[in-house]
């Protein structure tokens, strides 16, 4: 019977040709398919933010060569990126729902990570860094959670001179900012900002404008940003139609107004 001992075991001796050599080549097919999902399946988070963007090709590049850093004079930078990494992927799986196909990958990246670094650590202090970037997703989460619901208090209250990201994604919701998966073809928001949707989970899972119809929500946009496009530059569907996202009769509302 296999045991956890025997799993320890078999890890501690096997442990730098798993690590070097298996486990990097796996996690970048994990990662090529899961970026195929989102683009080619109506996966997961569509497009990301340019600061989220940056920070997921970060994470990305960390949980392939985490096992070949971890032993070079960058120990603890790596140590650190594999902390933030985690909050990255504990983040997937609060977003994805458990029917999406990338639902998976995350729970095998925290397996790595949690491992790697708490669990059998090449250095004991590996754990200090690594928990040090936790906590600044931690902290990050915190942060979001206060500008959403700064802003959304603000916008409530009909004040929109106050212009800053969290504001500007709140009056974009639904039409350029989705908040949440959606399993079924057919347009819906393409931008995903992770600061947004956390800030609204963390508050109450609350629309501030809940109630406003759509049409209304794009005109106030165009409203407070007029130099900004109200519509995205890009779809998130599978399927491309004359009812698809850039050509919906939704856009026409700006002409009759």
């Amino acid at each position: 019977m296999i045991s956890m001992k025997n799993i320890r075991y078999f890890f501690q001796q096997h442990r730098d040709k798993i690590w070097n050599c298996v486990f990097p080549i796996l996690n970048a097919i994990l990662i090529a398919i899961s970026i195929w999902i989102n683009v080619s399946y109506n996966g997961g988070f569509c497009v990301f933010v340019p600061w989220a963007m940056i920070l997921q090709i970060i994470c990305f590049i960390n949980i392939i060569s985490f096992t070949w850093v971890e032993r070079t004079r960058f120990w603890q930078v790596n140590a650190l990126i594999c902390g933030i990494s985690t909050g990255v992927y504990a983040y997937w799986l609060l977003f994805l729902e458990w029917g999406i196909l990338l639902f998976p990958v995350p729970i095998w990246f925290l397996f790595l990570l949690i491992w790697n670094n708490v669990v059998h650590p090449v250095r004991k202090v590996v754990r200090i860094w690594y928990f040090s970037g936790v906590t600044l997703c931690v902290v990050g989460a915190i942060v979001s959670a206060l500008l959403f619901s700064s802003a959304a208090k603000k916008i409530q209250n009909g004040e929109y001179a106050t212009k800053n990201p969290m504001t500007e994604r709140i009056l974009g919701m639904h039409f350029r900012y989705h908040t949440r998966i959606c399993i079924f073809d057919g347009w819906r928001p393409p931008l995903h900002d992770p600061a947004m949707v956390l800030g609204m989970r963390l508050t109450g899972d609350k629309d501030p404008l809940e109630g406003m119809p759509l049409e209304s929500r794009v005109v106030l946009y165009h409203a407070v940003y007029p130099s900004h496009p109200v519509k995205a530059d890009c779809a998130c569907s599978i399927e491309s139609d004359d009812n698809g996202y850039f050509d919906d009769d939704l856009w026409k509302v700006l002409e009759e107004n």
